[in-house]
C-alpha cells in the first residue's frame, strides 16, 4: 500500500463551546498555538455537519461565482483579486459561524488585486520563478523555501487556500500552460510538487494540487477526450500526484477540465474515490476546476463520483433538484460536507486570525533572485565564453531585454510591485552600450502590442522582434567594434487557454529573430569576440538550427520579478549555474513523439479537436529519445557548471527488497568539485529494469539529489533512496504494482545520458507485488483497442 503521510499542523486555534460541545470559530486570543492532527478536524467537521441543515451543507458544496465576494456566505476580511471562495454558514442564534475561505491563484506566487477600492495601500506579492524554472533546480530544500515564502504572504494577507501547484506532465513542448508545470518526468514533478507543498502549507494555510489529471493541453480544453492505455496515465500522468500525496498530504486536489476515455475527470469515481481516496488514502478536499465537466446539467454526477465542492458552481439549486429525484442521497452530500469543513477548520479564516497584510517582500525578492538564478540551465559555453568579467563591456541586443517576461499569462500571472528587466540586471552589472539600450527602449514604446487579460489577470505587452534595419545594422558595427560581448535575449509568451505554434516565431525563431543572431554573430565573431544568448521563454524552443552559431546559451525561463539580476548573477559568475533541464529539448518539434497527435483530433468538423490519442504510451520525453535512440538537441537532466564534478565511488549500500513491498534501495556516490569555481552539482539515479511480463523504457529516473556548495577540490557523499513503489511498473492485467525479478543495473549521472556511466547493480529474486489496485480503472472506452491507441510500442 502507499505510504501516507498525515500532516501535525500548529495552528493557532481560539476555542468557544456551543451547547453540543462543537468547535466554532471565533476571534483569536493570544493564547499559544494548539498542535492538532488531521483526525482531530475531521472528528470536528463530523459533528459540525451533524447540525446542519441540508441546505447549509449544500451551500458548503456550491461556489459562490467568479471574481467576486457577491453571493459568498459570511465572509469575513475579504481578499480582493481571490479566485474564488468556499461559502461559510452563519447562525447566530445555535452559535454557528462558520466563515468563507478564500481561495487564491498561484503557481508563481499569490495572485491578488494589489490595489484596493478605497485604500490607498498597496497589496504587492511576490513573483517567483515559474514551476519549470524551480524544477530546473533539482533541489527540494529551495523550493520548500519558496514554498514557505508564498504560504506566508497568503498568510499575511489572509487568504487561506493556494489554487497551486501545478502539477501535469509536459506532455508536448507546445501545451501553452507548461510553464506552470514542472517536467516531462513524474517523479522530479512529484517531488517538486511536495515540497511546495510542505512549504506553503508550514504557515497553516492549504495548496490544491492540480489538475488532477491529464490536463496536458489547452485547445479546446473543456472538451478534450484523452484516450490512452491504464498503465500510461498510471506511470506517468497520476504518478505525481500520488509522490505528492504520499510526502505532503495537500488540503485539497483541484479535477481537470478535460475527459479521459470518454468521461470528465470530475465524474470518474474510479478515479477520484478509488484510486485517489482509496488506494492513496487521500484524505483532503476535491475540488473542481471553475465551471469544469457538465455543471450545466450533470453536477450531482461530480457529487457521485466523490467531488466535493464545486467551482464556482451555483449550483445549490441543481443538486436540491438531484436529491428529489432521487439522483443523489443527502448521505453523500453529507460526506461531501465533512470533506470540506474537515479544511476548513484548519484555516485561519476559520479561526479568524487577524490579517497582518505585511509580508517581508524584501527578503521574499532576495529569495527569489536566488531561486531564479541557481535554478537556470547553462545549455552552452564554447571555450567558456561565460562568466563574464565585472569590467566586460556589453552590447545587449534584443527586444526581449526591454519586454522581459516575468511568468506567463493567465491565472499563472502576480501582481508584483516590480519587475527588474534583463536590461536593468546587465546595467546594474555591466558596462553596457546605452546607444543600444535606447534603441530597444525607443522600439518598444513605438511597437508594444497591448493584450487584454483573461481569467481575472491583468493585460500584458508583447513587441516583435526589430528587424536588422540600417540603423540597427549600424549600430551592431559599431557595438562590435567597441564592446566586448554581445548579449541576445530572446524571449517567448504564452498561457492559459491556448497553445503554442510549432511555427517560426514561437518554437521556431522569427526571421528577424534568426537575422538578429546572424548579424551579430558575424560581426562580433569577425572582431574575435563572444557571442551569448539569454532565452526568457515560458518553454522549449528549437536551438538546433541556430545553437552552433553562437558561443553561449542561457536558459532563463521565467525567474519572476528580480528575472534581470538573476541572470546578470549567473552571466556574471556571481552564482555558478547549477540548474539542469527538466524536460528534453528535441533536435526538432518533428521527432516527439507527441507531435503528430497534439492538440488532438477533430471528429465532428467544427474545427475544435475532439479526442487526444496518447499515441506514445509511457514512453515521454526522455523515456521516448533513450529507447529508441533518438537524437536531442540537449537530454533531459543536462546542465552544465562555471566547475566540473567527478563521480567517484557509486555503490548499492543497502538492498532490502527482499522483504517486498516495504523494501527499498539506498545508493550513494561521491560527487567531487574537480574545476576551479565553487558549485553544487544535481546528481540523478536511472534505472534500467528486467523485462518479464512488462516492457519497459531503457532508464527511468528513480532519485536524484543536490549537493551543498563544494569548494574547488571538497566533496560530498550523496544517498538515494529507492522505494519499492517507486522501482515498481503497472502491471494491467494483474491489477497491481509490481517491481519484476531479475537483474538491475542504476546509472548515478549528471543527466539522462548514461553513455558514459558505469553502472552498479542489484538484482531482485522474485517479483515484489507493491500494491493491489482497482479492478477496471482507467479503462479504455468500449470498442476501442490499445494497439490503436498506443502507437509508440517497443
Amino acid at each position: 500500500m502507499p505510504i501516507t503521510t498525515t500532516k501535525m499542523k500548529a495552528v493557532s486555534l481560539c476555542v468557544s463551546l456551543a451547547l453540543a460541545g462543537i468547535l466554532v470559530g471565533c476571534n483569536q486570543n493570544d493564547s499559544a498555538p494548539l498542535v492538532k492532527d488531521d483526525a482531530y478536524y475531521r472528528g470536528q467537521a463530523e459533528a459540525m455537519v451533524a447540525r446542519l441543515t441540508l441546505g447549509e451543507k449544500l451551500d458548503l458544496l456550491s461556489g459562490p461565482g467568479y471574481g467576486s465576494a457577491d453571493g459568498a456566505i459570511n465572509v469575513k476580511q475579504d481578499v480582493a483579486g481571490v479566485a474564488g471562495y468556499i461559502n461559510g454558514v452563519l447562525r447566530s442564534a445555535d452559535g454557528i459561524d462558520i466563515p468563507a475561505l478564500k481561495l487564491a491563484d498561484g503557481p508563481a506566487g499569490l495572485r491578488i488585486n494589489a490595489n484596493r477600492d478605497g485604500d490607498s495601500a498597496s497589496y504587492h506579492a511576490t513573483a517567483w520563478p515559474i514551476g519549470t524554472l524551480l524544477a530546473s533546480s533539482w533541489d527540494v530544500n529551495l523550493v520548500r523555501s519558496v514554498g514557505a515564502a508564498m504560504g506566508d504572504e497568503m498568510r499575511q494577507y489572509g487568504v487561506d487556500i493556494l489554487l497551486a501547484p501545478g502539477m501535469n506532465i509536459q506532455r508536448n513542448p507546445l501545451n501553452g500552460r507548461n510553464f506552470e508545470y514542472y517536467s516531462e518526468d513524474p517523479l522530479l514533478t512529484g517531488k517538486m510538487g511536495a515540497a511546495i507543498v510542505n512549504g506553503v502549507e508550514s504557515n497553516g494555510v492549504g495548496t490544491t494540487i492540480k489538475h488532477f489529471f491529464g490536463n496536458n493541453s489547452e485547445t479546446n480544453r473543456n472538451q478534450i477526450n484523452d484516450i490512452g492505455e491504464p498503465r500510461t496515465f498510471r506511470e506517468i500522468y497520476l504518478r505525481g500526484f500520488q509522490i505528492a500525496v504520499d510526502e505532503s498530504q495537500p488540503w485539497a486536489v483541484m479535477t481537470s477540465y478535460n475527459k479521459v476515455n470518454g468521461t470528465y475527470v470530475n465524474e470518474r469515481k474510479d478515479t477520484v474515490t478509488e484510486v485517489l481516496r482509496g488506494e492513496w488514502q487521500f484524505d483532503g478536499l476535491v475540488m473542481s476546476d471553475w465551471f469544469a465537466g457538465d455543471v450545466a446539467n450533470n453536477a450531482y454526477k461530480q457529487v457521485l463520483a466523490g467531488q466535493d465542492l464545486i467551482e464556482p458552481g451555483n449550483v445549490k439549486e441543481q443538486l436540491q433538484q438531484s436529491i428529489d429525484k432521487g439522483d443523489l442521497s443527502e448521505a453523500k452530500v453529507t460526506e461531501a460536507a465533512i470533506n470540506i469543513l474537515t479544511q476548513v477548520m484548519k484555516s485561519p479564516s476559520y479561526s479568524q486570525l487577524p490579517v497582518g497584510n505585511s509580508p517581508d517582500l524584501a527578503a521574499h525578492a532576495t529569495l527569489a533572485r536566488q531561486a531564479g538564478a541557481e535554478s537556470m540551465v547553462l545549455l552552452r559555453n564554447e571555450a567558456s565564453a561565460l562568466p563574464l568579467a565585472a569590467t566586460s563591456k556589453v552590447a545587449s541586443f534584443g527586444i526581449n531585454q526591454t519586454n522581459t517576461y516575468k511568468g506567463g499569462t493567465g491565472s499563472g500571472d502576480v501582481n508584483a510591485a516590480s519587475l527588474t528587466t534583463i536590461a536593468q540586471g546587465l546595467a546594474s552589472r555591466f558596462p553596457v552600450s546605452e546607444a543600444l539600450q535606447a534603441y530597444y527602449r525607443d522600439f518598444y514604446e513605438n511597437n508594444k502590442v497591448y493584450h487584454e487579460g483573461q481569467f481575472g489577470a491583468k493585460g500584458y505587452y508583447t513587441c516583435a522582434e526589430a528587424a536588422v534595419s540600417p540603423a540597427l545594422t549600424s549600430l551592431i558595427t559599431a557595438a562590435a567594434s567597441e564592446q566586448e560581448v554581445a548579449v541576445i535575449s530572446l524571449g517567448r509568451q504564452a498561457g492559459e487557454g491556448a497553445d503554442r505554434s510549432s511555427g517560426k516565431g514561437d518554437y521556431l525563431l522569427g526571421d528577424d529573430e534568426s537575422a538578429l543572431i546572424d548579424a551579430v554573430s558575424s560581426a562580433f565573431h569577425a572582431q574575435g569576440k563572444k557571442v551569448v544568448v539569454v532565452l526568457n521563454v515560458n518553454g522549449v524552443i528549437d536551438t538546433a538550427q541556430w545553437s552552433h552559431k553562437v558561443d553561449a546559451i542561457l536558459l532563463a525561463y521565467m525567474a519572476g520579478q528580480e528575472t534581470g539580476h538573476a541572470v546578470a548573477d549567473v552571466l556574471s559568475g556571481t552564482v555558478n549555474p547549477s540548474g539542469k533541464l527538466a524536460q528534453s529539448f528535441p533536435a526538432s518539434y518533428a521527432s516527439v513523439p507527441s507531435s503528430g497527435s497534439f492538440p488532438g483530433e477533430d471528429t465532428d468538423g467544427d474545427g475544435e479537436p475532439d479526442d487526444l490519442y496518447y499515441n506514445e504510451g509511457i514512453y515521454v520525453g526522455y523515456r521516448y529519445y533513450s529507447t529508441f535512440e533518438q537524437a536531442v538537441s540537449y537530454p533531459f537532466g543536462f546542465g552544465l557548471s562555471y566547475t566540473s564534478f567527478g563521480y567517484g565511488s557509486p555503490a548499492v549500500t543497502q538492498n532490502t527488497l527482499v522483504s517486498g513491498a516495504a523494501g527499498s534501495l539506498v545508493l550513494t556516490a561521491t560527487i567531487t568539485n574537480t574545476g576551479a569555481v565553487s558549485g553544487k552539482e544535481a546528481a540523478q539515479v536511472y534505472v534500467s529494469a528486467p523485462e518479464v511480463k512488462l516492457k519497459k523504457p531503457t532508464i527511468e529516473l528513480k532519485a536524484f539529489a543536490k549537493t551543498k556548495q563544494l569548494a574547488p577540490g571538497a566533496s560530498e557523499q550523496l544517498s538515494f533512496t529507492i522505494p519499492a513503489s517507486l522501482l515498481a511498473s503497472f502491471d494491467e492485467a494483474g491489477n497491481q504494482w509490481i517491481v519484476e525479478p531479475g537483474n538491475y543495473s542504476a546509472y548515478i549521472s549528471p543527466s539522462s545520458d548514461v553513455s558514459a556511466t558505469v553502472p552498479v547493480t542489484f538484482t531482485v529474486s522474485k517479483e515484489i507485488v507493491v500494491s493491489h489496485t482497482t479492478a477496471g480503472a482507467l479503462a479504455l472506452p468500449s470498442g476501442v483497442d490499445a494497439a490503436t491507441v498506443t502507437t509508440v510500442t517497443k
